[in-house]
């Protein structure tokens, strides 16, 4: 009876050593370009862009009604601004950071095209990713070192309404 204790313990040990070794090759399956040994400069070109992400050259549209200006809203960099939109259907509101010069020509309730235009070499995986790289775009403008990746936003106003609205999707990379 008193060696069921140490049998528990080393038990024990053993189990949270097993834990620990599984632990480690799962880390080490999820990070498989740590490992690779590159053999010539064409094979380390393909790693290194593996990791950069894709090269954009590109440009796409998407209509949405302005729900609110957020006017007495004041950004964390006066060059940006926010506003409040919705889709055609989407059945939910969402904000959108743009330049605080274009925000002044725009209007509550009206329908605006947005063309965002995609240029540099970035991982975009959704809408978030592209109105992330809005900001940096607009704050680094004299400074392209800062950012790979740049997205333009252009707004103009819109007369179509529903099924007319421009829904393009996120243009890809090559």
């Amino acid at each position: 009876m008193k060696y069921y204790k140490y049998i528990i313990i080393v038990l024990s040990i053993l189990v949270l050593g097993m834990s620990g070794y599984i632990i480690y090759l799962y880390n080490r399956a999820e990070s498989p370009n740590k490992d690779i040994k590159v053999e010539n400069n064409e094979d380390k070109d393909i790693v290194q862009n593996k990791n950069l992400g894709k090269e954009y050259d590109c440009s796409y549209t998407k209509t949405y009604r302005i729900v609110n200006l957020l006017e007495g809203y004041v950004a964390e960099v006066p060059e940006l601004s926010y506003v409040v939109l919705d889709a055609y259907q989407s059945h939910g509101a969402f904000t959108h950071i743009i330049p605080t010069t274009t925000k002044k020509g725009l209007k509550e309730n009206k329908y605006y095209e947005f063309t965002y235009t995609i240029k540099g070499t970035g991982i975009i995986n959704d809408e978030n990713d592209v109105r992330s790289y809005i900001g940096s775009t607009e704050i680094n403008q004299n400074n392209i070192e800062d950012s790979k990746l740049k997205v333009t936003l252009e707004i103009k106003e819109t007369d179509k309404l529903g099924m007319e609205q421009v829904q393009e999707n996120i243009c890809e990379g090559k």
